[in-house]
């Protein structure tokens, strides 16, 4: 009797076992493609006055799917743009741009691709560029921004405005890819690579030198 009960049981448990075993599959294979999805992810975010502008400093951690790696060893580059919008004073703003001829919105742009020959990744901003052994390390330093200047020579920076607020994001440029690639990456969630909008953290004139 006790050896029909314990059967029993064990049968009663083998279906649980499977669910959870495929559970713990889903699960893994979840992880696995969110991972090969790549993703920019915004971990410091900050704004401090500095004589004449606004300098912005900021974080990102940036991961690329394997095809994007794959499409940058054949010779792809890959556009990343870091966006600014002053948020406020909204009126303010709109009035200044007219009448200083500021933007309230500013683009930095920085270019990866890589070089088959030295099989080194090289990262551009403007004309200055550096080159890395590996991929992790040019995505760890494309995710840095730091004394990134905007709204210069308006009156918002030169009278350090208690109101100002802003955000930032960062995306990977597709307008810039070639027009096959611009095909490829329409629809496919892998290349629609863009952190979400960040606010801005002010940090005051005094602590941001005390940090540097």
């Amino acid at each position: 009797m006790l050896k029909s009960s314990m059967t029993t049981r064990h049968a009663q448990s083998q279906p649980r076992l499977i669910k959870l075993a495929l559970f713990c599959i889903a699960s893994l294979l979840c992880a696995w493609v969110w991972a090969d999805a790549g993703d920019i992810k915004a971990q410091k975010a900050e704004a401090s006055f500095a004589d004449n502008r606004v300098e912005i400093a900021a974080r990102f951690d940036v991961s690329l799917s394997n095809d994007l790696q794959e499409a940058l060893k054949n010779g792809l580059s890959l556009t990343f743009v870091y966006e600014f919008q002053l948020t406020r004073p909204r009126i303010y703003s709109w009035y200044r741009q007219l009448s200083d001829g500021f933007g309230p919105n500013a683009m930095l742009s920085y270019q990866l691709s890589y070089h088959s020959l030295s099989r080194q990744y090289r990262l551009h901003i403007g004309s200055f560029y550096r080159n890395f052994p590996n991929v992790n390390d040019a995505l760890a330093a494309l995710g840095i921004v730091r004394n990134w200047g905007v709204l210069t020579d308006s009156n918002i920076a030169r009278d350090r405005n208690p109101d100002f607020a802003g955000k930032v994001r960062l995306k990977l440029d597709r307008s810039r890819l070639p027009k096959t690639y611009q095909l490829t990456a329409f629809g496919h969630e892998e290349w629609q690579l863009e952190s979400p909008w960040v606010d801005l953290a002010k940090v005051r004139t005094e602590d941001a030198v005390s940090n540097e």
